[in-house]
């Protein structure tokens, strides 16, 4: 009988979210600059904030973690939906520029 694998935390769901994430920052800076350097922004600060939870995670109690694992990947996912949603318009808006 093979072992199962280890379930998958949220931090770690969200690690793989914002790898994905990641590509879609680098599209948008090759085509909107200005929402680029917004977004980026956005996102360094996220990973940051991330960051620092991940430091204190094994030391809160489980409710606050389940909470905050929620919270992380709720705030992973809107954000990368927000730049997905960038990119599409962005693409959109030069397709339909030219003629």
């Amino acid at each position: 009988m093979t072992p199962a694998a280890p379930k998958a935390t949220s931090v770690e769901v969200s690690e793989g979210a914002a790898s994905a994430c990641q590509k879609e920052l680098i599209a948008l800076s090759k085509v909107n600059q200005n929402q680029y350097a917004k977004k980026k922004a956005a996102f360094e600060q996220l990973l940051d904030s991330a960051s620092v939870y991940t430091s204190v995670r094994e030391d809160i109690g489980s409710q606050t973690r389940d909470t905050m694992d929620a919270l992380y990947k709720y705030k992973t996912q809107k954000l990368c939906s927000d730049i997905e949603q960038t990119v599409r318009q962005s693409l959109i808006n030069r397709g339909e520029g030219f003629k």
